[in-house]
């Protein structure tokens, strides 16, 4: 993760979680953040969405677009 957000000029904006915060953020109850496994990320510059996932590959990440935000966590 430091690694991508590096990469991409990217700083976390949320990490993990607990179960009550997830719930209040509208989080799944699945969700990678429960785990420490995975963060929203914001960036100084914006990326097309091809070239944040060449460099998330690289890193065995996944990244959702959402809407101010993108959620980072590792490949399914």
């Amino acid at each position: 993760l430091m690694a991508f957000c590096y990469a991409t000029r990217g700083s976390v904006s949320s990490y993990g979680r607990t179960a009550i915060h997830n719930a209040a953020v509208g989080g799944t109850a699945g969700s990678y953040h429960l785990q420490w496994l995975a963060a929203d990320v914001v960036y100084d510059a914006p990326l097309v969405k091809a070239e944040k996932d060449r460099i998330a590959k690289r890193f065995g990440l996944e990244v959702i677009e959402e809407s101010d935000h993108d959620h980072v966590e590792p490949m399914s």
